[in-house]
This record gives C-alpha cells, structure tokens and sequence, in this order.
C-alpha cells in the first residue's frame, strides 16, 4: 500500500510541478527591475499559494480514496475500520487545520481594521512597486 501511496504522489508531482516550475516566482531581476526586499514577500506568497491551492488538495483526495479503500478492505474487521476511520478523520483535521487557521487570521485582521490602518485593501497582498 506504501508503495502505492508513493507511486500516486510522484504521478501527482509530475503532473503539478511543471505547470508551477514554468511561472515565475519573482517578477524581478535583470537592469530593467532590479530585486527590492519587497520580492521576497511576494516570493513567500507564491510559494504558499503553491502548497495550499495546488499540494494539499490532491494529496488530501489521495488520503481520502486510500481510506475508502481501507473501508472497502475491511470486510467487517473492527480493527481495519478503526484504521479507515483514522485515516479520514486525519484528513479532515488536517485540512481543518491548514485553511481554518488562514480563515480565523483574516477574520482576525478584519475584525481589527488591518486595511484602514496600513492602507492596503488585502494584509495578506503585499504591493511592490
């Protein structure tokens, strides 16, 4: 099953990275636009947007069909439901925990006016000139 687990990934990986390899990360570089520090920030969205948007939901679909799969092979044995069940309920926390913590810091953010004091109409878009 490990092994199964790993080929998918790799399949997914080659099927997700070129798509992203291609963009560019920093829109920099060069004499024309030189690097700033504010490309850095941009570089980090990037990359979060990347793992959140692109990694997380094919992985979680794959933990998802393999804990179907573990309650298809269970054939009634409480010990491989228990393991099914783990595998799903794993899934749905961690995917609770990856966008829930972004949903309660933007929640947070607007509740205490983040864009009328720092003038930006998003704190998680950070404007580089």
């Amino acid at each position: 099953m490990k092994k199964l687990f790993f080929a998918v990934v790799s399949a997914l990986m080659l099927e997700v990275i070129p798509r992203t390899a291609s963009a560019q990360l920093v829109p920099c570089g060069g004499k024309d636009n030189p690097c700033q520090l504010c490309h850095i920030f941009v570089l980090l969205d990037k990359i979060l947007d990347f793992v959140f948007l692109q990694f997380v939901p094919p992985i979680a679909v794959l933990a998802v069909v393999i804990g179907g799969v573990y309650f298809f092979m269970a054939g009634g044995d409480p010990a491989k439901l228990g393991k099914a069940k783990a595998v799903l309920t794993t899934v749905v926390i961690g995917l609770v925990i990856v966008y829930g913590s972004w949903l309660l810091i933007n929640s947070f953010f607007m509740a205490i006016g983040v864009s009328e004091w720092t003038g930006l109409d998003n704190w998680f878009e950070y404007p580089c000139n």
